[in-house]
């Protein structure tokens, strides 16, 4: 299933800023769970989101130049994702994705 508008995405990455500094690291953790087309993450990011498979992995280049207004830097994103799926008509109601805690990976305060 291709990632498009109302599915859930689950996906993990590492993200770089323009000098290369490793600025976030989803790699190893649990991974992040949200509704394309929702807004719910930056839009260039979504943008480039699009069309890609589950167990796809790809590196995605945001600048700054072709955000005006949205990116601060540029930014290399190492992106692996995990699932996609239809969203559930309550995730669709609420235009945000179902979390589920796991505390076996993150604890009792996470939701991941």
């Amino acid at each position: 299933m291709r990632i498009e508008s109302d599915k859930v995405v689950t996906l993990r990455y590492s993200m770089f800023n323009g000098k290369d500094e490793l600025i976030e690291n989803m790699l190893a953790g649990p991974a992040i769970r949200y509704m394309h087309g929702a807004g719910k993450i930056l839009p260039a990011l979504e943008d480039q989101l699009n069309g890609m498979l589950a167990g796809e992995e790809r590196t995605i280049w945001l600048n700054k130049d072709d955000y005006p207004g949205e990116l601060d830097d540029d930014f290399r994103v190492e992106i692996i994702i995990d699932e996609v799926r239809p969203a559930t008509d309550e995730e669709l109601k609420n235009g945000i994705a179902e979390q589920t805690v796991r505390e076996d990976v993150c604890g009792d305060d996470c939701i991941c």
